[in-house]
């Protein structure tokens, strides 16, 4: 399938739904919506709190709290539970812009990022952007030094494998038309999601581009993507890479 490149998109055209999934944070949740805010021209036009149901009374008030503070933040409870894949899933379906950008609220995906990926597709009429801790002015704080050499090698075994420019498969921090969403049958239940949002739309010929991003270490809740898991990205990147990828 062969998709046709737009030049550019009017940042006036765009509207954009930011699913922010919510497990266990707290403060975290008010720096992230406060950031996003703050940064906002004009495009954005909701705020999706994706929460796992089993998240404390606490997360739950602060997610109340800005949903009767602002009214772009709407509370959306995952219903297929657990994994950020279900919740990425429930997020794109739920999300009434014509864009959607996938992040989390732990702070380890960046907020500001968000709207450098905005302009990215402003300036090029991508179909999706891509957050790139590879990039220059891009990077790690906080990280495992052999994940980031496992990360690395892992990166460029895709990047030759999909002949692609695209540098960062795995990273959770997406933005992408609601037609690409809407249009791909998603499978992945939980942080294999990450890699299938990437190399999907590859697969499929639509355009994609990139921003760097910094990932920095969580301040607070627990992290339920252990290392062993990881080998889910591998799995999800090879089914992808050997079968065509199926639409709705």
């Amino acid at each position: 399938m062969t998709v046709m490149k737009r030049r550019n998109v009017p940042l006036d055209t765009i509207k954009l739904s930011v699913v922010v999934t919510v497990f266990s944070e707290t403060f975290s949740i008010d720096d992230t919506i406060k950031i996003l805010l703050s940064l906002d021209r004009g495009y954005i036009h909701e705020i999706l709190l994706l929460t796992s149901p089993r998240a404390s009374e606490e997360t739950f008030a602060i997610c109340r709290k800005w949903e009767a503070r602002e009214p772009r933040v709407r509370l959306v409870v995952q219903q297929n539970n657990p994994g950020i894949g279900w919740a990425y899933r429930e997020g794109m379906e739920a999300a009434t812009g014509n864009y959607v950008a996938l992040m989390a609220a732990d702070l380890e995906t960046e907020p500001a990022a968000v709207d450098r990926m905005v302009q990215k597709l402003v300036n090029t009429g991508c179909d999706e952007v891509i957050a790139n801790r590879w990039l220059p002015g891009g990077g790690f704080t906080n990280y495992d030094p052999l994940k980031l050499v496992l990360n690395w090698i892992f990166q460029k075994g895709f990047r030759l494998l999909f002949w692609t420019r695209i540098g960062d498969f795995t990273f959770g921090l997406k933005l992408l038309s609601k037609e690409v969403a809407d249009a791909i049958e998603w499978e992945g239940k939980t942080h294999e999601i990450c890699i299938e949002t990437t190399v999907k739309p590859l697969k499929k010929g639509y355009h994609l581009e990139q921003v760097p991003t910094v990932w920095v270490g969580r301040l607070e809740g627990r992290s339920v993507n252990t290392f062993f898991k990881n080998f889910r990205y591998v799995r999800m990147g090879l089914k992808v890479f050997a079968t065509p990828v199926r639409t709705k």
